[in-house]
């Protein structure tokens, strides 16, 4: 059986390390007859430091779907439609919307002082900050609205118009999610899985992924994920163990 793993919120919870009791768990799949791989909103560069050595090698699922690695290496990625992108470009021209644009590993930004997640891109220091004339094949974008909430709607009904992209506001970030249509955890998990896999959560973007898991547990309070869960774990930061010890559970009781 294939667990799969968000990351931020899930089993990392400072945005820089996982607890060595949820680590020494995973590395114990395989006694079970398991696999583990991770499918988080992150760039596959910003998953390394969580990771670590072993972990980082299984298969990881980056950019909400858009970028997949396997054994460290690239192994599928799916890139914005270049009109597209041309014309989000030109909205955030148009009105000084910080950006945040990722391709297979390096990236590029305006106002980066206004992205929340800035603190977390690239902490090994493996990747390039390029221009956008140099980022060839954009994977996904993440625009900054929460200086300009008065244009979200409008942005997002110019959105649904261009028909060639899949998008999502995080109204805790106050940022616009931005990948190629069709393109989300699940869709590049049965894509690149065909097989069954349990899905461990917490946030907005964890929702299809667990729409189309065969048992999905939840980490956390987040509300609108709760119908989507088979069950739900509530732990507070200093209790890595506890889902530590839910994962050893589900090895177990999903063993045959």
């Amino acid at each position: 059986m294939y667990f799969i793993f968000d990351l931020d919120g899930t089993l990392c919870f400072d945005g820089f390390s996982m607890d060595s009791s949820i680590k020494d768990v995973l590395e114990k799949a395989e006694q079970y007859g398991h696999q583990v791989g991770f499918a988080s909103a992150r760039s596959y560069r910003d998953c390394l430091g969580i990771l670590g050595d072993s972990l980082s090698q299984r298969l990881v699922v980056g950019l909400n779907g858009g970028l997949v690695f396997n054994g460290g290496r690239i192994f599928k990625d799916k890139v914005l439609d270049k009109q597209a992108f041309k014309t989000i470009l030109s909205w955030c021209q148009a009105y000084n919307l910080p950006y945040f644009v990722d391709n297979d590993f390096n990236y590029s930004t305006s106002l980066k002082e206004k992205i929340p997640f800035i603190s977390s891109v690239d902490p090994l220091h493996l990747a390039k900050e390029v221009s956008l004339e140099k980022l060839e094949h954009p994977i996904k974008m993440v625009i900054y609205m929460g200086d300009h909430e008065d244009l979200v709607d409008s942005l997002l009904a110019d959105v649904r118009e261009l028909a060639c992209l899949d998008f999502s506001y995080h109204e805790h970030e106050k940022c616009l999610y931005i990948n190629p249509y069709g393109v989300n955890k699940a869709t590049t998990l049965m894509e690149v899985l065909k097989a069954p896999y349990v899905a461990f959560g917490n946030d907005q973007n964890d929702i299809e992924f667990f729409k189309h898991s065969l048992y999905a547990v939840q980490i956390g309070k987040y509300a609108p994920l709760v119908p989507y869960a088979d069950e739900q774990l509530i732990v507070k930061e200093e209790q890595p163990y506890l889902i530590a010890q839910k994962i050893e559970e589900l090895f177990k009781l999903f063993k045959n």
